[in-house]
């Protein structure tokens, strides 16, 4: 299925966000004789339906929308099995999930979900729309899924480009993998996906997402906990990945002997290292990834994170951080920033590349806020020119920016390998502003010395004028 590209004026459109609205209520009376998982998974399905109906695949969906006296519950389990997604991925129906509830409760809901999703035109934006109120709703902490305005900032740096295998390993709802196949796809080639979720309900999201924007991804059989599953047989050109952050719970104790810790075992307690070197450990000689990490893993002061920020620079395997506003989170009080991360030869492979996201433009519009578009692909410009991995166009320059600058290994060093990116940028922003002291000075002291002189000239007039008088006196 094709994508829509959704316009600014069309989210704006006041009978489409009522249309919306009706279907969330829907969900809303569903979600109150189910749990999240199961209403989320049957609105995922409802959606899929209504859009994949329009292609008349199956007699089967159009009695599913029919009046009748068989349940709705029951109707749509006996359908969404036989869909080419459920099919794929091994996408269970309702009562191949083990659930006790009968379909006589959360008929009524049911149904009313499903008249009002088929009062709309078949459009994939409303799984976005589910999408972000199952993650606005239920996220907690680090379980949340990737905004769209991520997703385009990751696609961007990523830069996937045609015949390439783009792998996430904790996919969530599949939008990371999803924003990379269209940039790729805008560029005029097809990359392969691939993902993997220990959440079903986030890997029951992805697969329909990807199914409805018409891209095939290999999520596994079932869901995977990537870290203790270990890489994949066959590396990734690029990976995309924003994984819980600081994790605690991540299997040190039976993976401290594992073969990906090649810069160090990483600490217990906190993953952040560990999905890094398991990223490096799951890409092609040649790859690269971008990868989402709390703040304090720039900086930490443990020593082990230290050691093994320390052993990537050394190995020139950072090619740029970029610090994150909190607003793209607003359900978590964690700042973060993007790590882009490179095998195998690449330009300025002494320097890494710092931005703050944070000073770019953003445009707001009602309670949602998102980048302006202009600054945001600029950024996107300087690092893919920093990678080679764009045509130089001449705005690619890191130094035409104020929120972006290169720091030589040498300086990062004596920083105590800190990789927070205010650090970089503020010391150019004090660079500059000593310069523009140092210019205020010597324009001081040019006026000083011209005020001197000015002095000088007139001490001499005054001498020689009363010499003069005495003269004729």
């Amino acid at each position: 299925m094709a994508e829509v590209v959704v316009t600014q004026e069309e989210w704006a459109n006041e009978e489409g966000r009522l249309k919306y609205r009706r279907v969330l209520r829907a969900v809303e009376k569903l979600r109150s004789v189910a749990d999240a998982a199961t209403t989320y998974r049957l609105a995922f399905q409802v959606v899929y339906l209504h859009c994949w109906s329009r292609h008349g695949s199956l007699a089967e969906v159009d009695r599913l929308w029919g009046p009748g006296s068989e349940s709705a519950g029951a109707k749509l389990g006996a359908v969404w099995p036989r869909t080419p997604v459920a099919r794929a991925h091994s996408l269970p129906a309702y009562r191949d999930e083990g659930v006790s509830r009968p379909f006589e409760l959360i008929d009524p809901a049911l149904r009313e979900l499903i008249a009002e999703v088929r009062q709309l035109d078949p459009d994939p934006r409303l799984l976005d729309v589910l999408l972000d109120t199952y993650s606005t709703r239920y996220a907690r902490g680090d379980d949340y899924f990737t905004s769209n305005d991520l997703a385009y900032l990751f696609a961007g740096l990523a830069a996937p480009r045609g015949g390439e295998i783009v792998r996430d390993p904790v996919c969530g709802s599949g939008r990371l993998l999803r924003a990379a196949a269209h940039r790729a796809r805008a560029q005029g080639g097809e990359v392969r996906l691939s993902g993997a979720d220990i959440n079903l309900t986030a890997r029951y999201a992805a697969a329909v997402n990807l199914a409805l924007h018409g891209f095939l991804a290999d999520l596994g059989k079932e869901g995977a906990d990537t870290l203790r599953a270990g890489t994949s047989p066959i590396p990734a050109d690029v990976i995309v990945a924003n994984p819980p952050v600081n994790q605690r719970d991540w299997g040190h104790g039976e993976l401290k002997d594992d073969w990906r810790w090649t810069l160090g075992v990483p600490r217990p307690g906190n993953a952040n290292f560990a999905w890094v070197q398991h990223i490096l450990a799951d890409l092609t000689p040649q790859g690269r990834a971008v990868v989402l990490l709390s703040s304090g893993a720039a900086h930490s002061s443990n020593s082990t994170d230290g050691l093994i920020r320390r052993g990537l620079l050394e190995n020139g395997l950072v090619v740029g951080v970029v610090a994150l506003p909190t607003w793209l989170f607003p359900h978590a009080s964690a700042s973060t920033a993007l790590w882009l991360l490179a095998k195998g030869e690449r330009p300025h492979s002494d320097q890494v590349l710092f931005a703050d996201a944070g000073k770019l433009p953003a445009v707001k519009e009602g309670q949602r806020r998102h980048f302006a578009k202009d600054s945001a692909e600029r950024l996107l410009q300087i690092f893919g020119e920093w990678q080679g991995l764009r045509r130089r166009e001449g705005e690619g320059d890191p130094e035409s920016v104020p929120w972006c600058r290169a720091a030589r290994y040498e300086e990062i060093a004596e920083a105590g390998f800190d990789l927070t990116p205010a650090r970089y940028v503020r010391h150019r922003e004090a660079v500059q502003e000593n310069s523009r002291d140092v210019e205020r000075s010597r324009k001081a002291e040019l006026y000083e010395c011209l005020d001197r002189s000015a002095t000088a000239r007139r001490r001499v007039r005054d001498a020689l004028e009363g010499r003069h008088d005495y003269r004729v006196g």
